[in-house]
């Protein structure tokens, strides 16, 4: 096996990298445990950089570990290495080989970009400790042959008399989910020892060294699923991929919002005369128009002339109808201000947006609007009502924020969840009298 081996690896792991930084969709769950196989080329090294080998060998191992939401990575790591290599002018290695075990911790850097436990592609740098035994056989020019870690020379306490020494494993791992319970990686890793010994050449001033590349294959289990949604059983509501669970939660979130009337509309109500109350009231048409974050237009869709028709039949029907009120909400994500002008809109739109569907036939009824601003009534009610999991946690963290807007701009990124909530919000409401 040729040094470049090691080179190409290199190479393929540096390409992979752009590719992590448009891989955002979910393949994985988020906590799991995870067991695998790996094996690649390997490089020795001796006591310092002039003692570097011309040849590759092997190596092969197993790792045993568990995931922390796709962000934290630990694990064990069991192998064996062969090294090989000839100084030139002083030595070859005869036979080189080592069994290895040691405890790593790793991090994926591309969460501190960009927070997503659901990523496709991840880059995990990671240090470990550990022991390692060891046995070599060097010849040098002159013809002697030194031995270090058998039972009859120079040996240890380990397997057959191998030498057992302490070991610092560093690398980066390249990771890729590419689907529910497997997992590949290209693993980098060079590894300091505590020992001068490896290599049989004792100068006193530097400890031998390796380094090796290995691709791998990891199997995930013991997977904690979210509540399943019925019509697809193997997607987490909480992170819908399918209209089926997207409507799931949408139906959840409207249901919650009808749970409550706006303040301004129970206020005026209770302005009206007893007896005239008694023969008029405001009626809720059910009617949700959604808008596009930071958006105030109302898309000429099937499904928004779906909705209209909730008041445009009763018009067309002969239904006296004397006023109808629109009230505009915004999703909390933005400051106040800025939202109670986006609610006005929202609900001004709308009503140009009714008006244009009745025609002629809007004549003598009185059009009002109004504003509601941030809606984080609707928001805690639709929460509750979510099958998110840690949600009484949430509402309570966000309502004891200094700044519950910033907080929840913050818990987006690791509850993308939220997100599909917060869709539901931007709309507006249409009452009738």
């Amino acid at each position: 096996m040729k040094k470049i081996t090691i080179k190409s690896l290199l190479v393929i792991a540096l390409a992979i990298i752009p590719m992590t930084f448009f891989a955002q969709e979910e393949q994985t769950p988020t906590n799991h445990w995870y067991i695998g196989i790996e094996g690649g080329a390997t490089q020795f090294f001796g006591d310092n950089t002039a003692f570097k080998m011309d040849q590759t060998s092997w190596d092969a191992g197993l790792f045993f570990g568990y995931n922390f939401k796709n962000t934290i990575y630990l694990y064990a790591n069991l192998g064996y290495v062969d090294l090989k290599g000839e100084n030139k002018g002083f030595f070859k290695v005869n036979k080189l080989n080592l069994i290895q075990g040691n405890i790593n911790l790793g991090y994926d850097v591309l969460q501190l970009f960009k927070l997503n436990p659901h990523r496709l592609l991840g880059i995990v740098p990671h240090v470990g400790y550990g022991m390692m035994m060891h046995r070599s056989e060097i010849e040098f020019n002159d013809g002697t042959v030194v031995k270090n870690g058998y039972s009859d020379s120079n040996n240890g306490p380990g397997f057959g008399g191998r030498r057992a020494v302490f070991q610092i494993p560093v690398g980066i791992n390249f990771v890729f989910n590419f689907t529910k319970h497997f997992q590949a990686n290209i693993d980098v890793v060079a590894t300091k020892t505590d020992t001068e010994g490896m290599d049989c050449v004792r100068r006193g001033k530097h400890t031998d060294w390796f380094s090796y590349a290995n691709l791998g294959l990891a199997y995930k289990f013991g997977i904690r699923d979210a509540k399943k949604c019925p019509e697809c059983p193997e997607v987490e509501p909480a992170t819908p991929d399918c209209e089926a669970c997207k409507d799931a939660i949408r139906e959840a979130v409207e249901e919650a919002l009808k749970n409550y009337q706006p303040a301004a509309v129970e206020a005026e109500e209770e302005e009206v005369e007893e007896v005239e109350a008694a023969a008029v009231v405001w009626e809720d048409k059910d009617i949700h128009l959604q808008f596009k974050v930071g958006k105030a237009e109302v898309a000429k869709t099937q499904a928004n002339d779906e909705e209209a028709k909730k008041v445009t039949d009763d018009v067309n029907a002969g239904r006296e109808i004397s006023v109808i009120r629109t009230v505009g909400y915004a999703s909390p994500e933005g400051n106040e201000e800025q939202n109670m002008k986006l609610s006005e809109d929202r609900a001004k739109a709308t009503s140009a947006f009714l008006q244009e569907k009745l025609g002629d036939k809007k004549e003598g009824i009185d059009f009002e609007t109004e504003g509601m601003g941030s809606d984080w009534d609707g928001f805690y009610a639709a929460l509750e009502n979510s099958n998110i999991s840690n949600k009484a946690e949430i509402a309570n963290t966000i309502k004891n924020s200094e700044n519950p807007t910033a907080t929840l701009n913050q818990m987006k990124a690791q509850y993308p969840e939220l997100s599909e909530l917060l869709n539901a919000l931007r709309r507006t409401q249409v009452f009738v009298k």
